[in-house]
């Protein structure tokens, strides 16, 4: 009778035993963590420069007049080739002495007067044609022209779609690898979104003449997003 109830007490102890095992297996989430990047191309829609004029006078007065008889020259430049205002920002404007050394001595040589603006172009065709028009204006720096993609929202969101069909695919060959299916997203995160342009850029100083018009290659933008996916596994 004792032994009995031992086989009995054994036999429910493996039971169990055998029916948390078989829980804790059944509460496992299998899980699988895949990323993937997709990225579109852009043609450049809009270009953005800084101009600068700076003049040197025997008083602030006459700096100034200088500076300002060419900032007008440059402006009326801009709005020729119908650059709107909007477009048009001042970004320092500036009155100081200027000291030059003679024999080891500071000298006050003059004042100077100086401005500063960037210049949005959304015409681009008419960008190098601009520029030499600018070119006509003596002493002025003109300086990184740059080009971009004024919106990118929807070449962003093709970026992303494309970031998750190369995770997803990537899932599915691990997956079936495994013997395995994919299951639902756990979660997403976009680790990084990158815009990088790799535009010819131009430097210069607009004082420069030219033997020919002004050429500026567009070059390609690349928007690149990158997915990371948390996903379920099973079998």
């Amino acid at each position: 009778m004792k032994n009995k109830r031992l086989a009995i007490l054994v036999l429910s102890l493996a039971m169990v035993t055998l029916l948390s095992s078989c829980m804790a297996t059944k509460d496992i989430v299998r899980t699988i963590a895949v990323s993937g990047s997709g990225e579109v191309e852009l043609t450049a829609d809009i270009a953005s420069f800084s101009i600068q004029v700076s003049e040197l006078g025997k008083t602030t007065k006459e700096a100034q007049a200088l500076a300002n008889e060419k900032m007008s020259a440059i402006l009326n430049v801009l709005r020729s080739s119908q650059i709107e205002d909007k477009d048009i920002k001042t970004t320092s404007l500036n009155l100081r002495p200027s000291y030059k050394w003679i024999d080891n001595t500071q000298t006050l040589e003059g004042q100077v007067a100086s401005q500063s603006l960037t210049v949005v172009v959304r015409d681009l065709p008419g960008l190098g044609r601009l520029i030499d028009k600018l070119g006509e204006i003596s002493g002025i720096f003109l300086n990184s022209i740059s080009l971009d993609k004024e919106d990118k929202s929807e070449a962003l969101v093709e970026a992303r779609q494309k970031a998750v069909a190369a995770a997803l695919a990537k899932a599915e060959v691990y997956a079936t690898s495994a013997n395995m299916q994919v299951g639902s997203p756990i979660t997403i995160s976009e680790s990084s979104v990158a815009s990088a342009y790799e535009p010819r850029a131009m430097k210069m100083m607009a004082s420069e003449s030219y033997d020919m018009a002004t050429e500026i290659p567009a070059g390609t933008m690349t928007v690149r997003s990158t997915i990371s996916l948390l996903l379920e596994m099973s079998r």
